[in-house]
């Protein structure tokens, strides 16, 4: 999958980038509201599982903070959107 960037860039998909954001934004928050490994790997199989051939790094994002929502990680959803933008 290719990642369209904010400044209009195509990059392939780097399923690295999103635990590397998740445990940066997971530093400002407490131990319970952190991400584990599997939490952080079902995210990204969700979003590889779309099967999109481009993504748009905002929609991605998006994704991301739902799925954190979803899993009751409300803080560390908004930590990661404070650490993205």
């Amino acid at each position: 999958m290719k990642v369209i960037k904010r400044d209009g860039r195509t990059v392939d998909f780097d399923r690295s980038k999103i635990q590397i954001s998740l445990e940066r934004a997971g530093e400002e928050v407490n131990f319970n509201e952190r991400t584990n490994k599997e939490d952080v790997k079902g995210i990204i199989r969700y979003i590889e599982g779309l099967d999109k051939n481009r993504m748009l790094a905002e929609d991605i994002q998006d994704i991301v903070c739902q799925k954190l929502m979803e899993i009751n990680k409300n803080e560390l959803a908004q930590r990661y959107i404070l650490y993205k933008s």
